[in-house]
């Protein structure tokens, strides 16, 4: 499941993660709601961050684009 779908399955959590993404990774609240839109992508140590703390692979997470 890509960020953007994995962010839009948590209804009631989906504010307080992205928060919690923004502060682990030293990032605003408005960059991670440009990654989950597809208008930016995280550096891929960001990206590393945010998958450890999800439990899933960065593969997963941010697929590259072919």
């Amino acid at each position: 499941m890509v960020f953007r779908d994995y962010i839009k399955s948590l209804p009631n959590q989906q504010f307080d993660t992205i928060k919690k993404l923004a502060e682990l990774t030293s990032s605003s609240v408005v960059s991670v709601y440009r990654w989950m839109n597809g208008d930016a992508t995280p550096h891929p140590l960001k990206q590393k961050v945010i998958a450890e703390y999800l439990g899933m692979s960065v593969e997963e997470l941010f697929p590259t684009k072919q």
